[in-house]
């Protein structure tokens, strides 16, 4: 039997990086979560992954990195620096009785949809299949599992932290030694 030669491809998405400030506070907030629920069985996930998904992408071969970086340059011309505002810990999806997620909510404010928007009409455009839902940005903290929690028995810090939105990037996403890892792959300036 001949063993064919398969492409090398990576799991790819675009998304946003918070800045080193936001991504302490997080990580404040996600030990203060891993200390109360310490009991539940519960996925954490690694406070260097943090990020604002724009668009989920999926498998794609490593040389479709150049074109996808050609695609965010179309998307993001005339988009100017904007701010997100990051919100309490809250359950996810807000629409589902089964809560799977704990997440850091994000507002969706104009500048931010407007991105995503562009992100998602110019990757379908050029062919991508992306998951036809809704945009509702997060930052995903924890996976559940089959733990139940309650919104009431998640902290309320009742604080906004602003972060700076300077650039888009395409990540990676890779397992090692059982663990998930994500890192940027390319990044375009805003």
């Amino acid at each position: 039997m001949i063993k064919e030669d398969t492409e090398p491809t990576l799991r790819a998405f675009v998304a946003l990086s918070l800045d080193d400030a936001v991504m302490d506070q997080l990580r404040q907030k996600s030990i203060a979560l891993q200390n109360q629920f310490a009991a539940f069985n519960i996925k954490w996930v690694p406070f260097k992954n943090y990020h604002l998904t724009l668009i989920f992408i999926g498998n794609v071969p490593l040389d479709e990195v150049d074109k996808m970086e050609v695609l965010i340059k179309e998307a993001v011309v005339g988009v100017k620096p904007f701010d997100i505002d990051v919100g309490d810990v809250t359950l996810f999806p807000p629409d589902q009785e089964k809560k799977g997620v704990l997440i850091a909510s994000v507002k969706a404010n104009k500048a931010l949809t407007a991105l995503q928007s562009r992100l998602e009409a110019i990757f379908r455009a050029a062919g991508y299949d992306l998951i036809n839902r809704p945009y509702r940005p997060h930052i995903t903290l924890a996976r559940l599992r089959k733990s139940k929690v309650e919104q009431e028995e998640l902290l309320k810090y009742d604080e906004v932290i602003n972060s700076p939105v300077t650039g888009v990037h395409i990540y990676e996403t890779h397992k090692q030694d059982g663990v998930v890892f994500n890192s940027i792959v390319r990044s375009v300036d805003l």
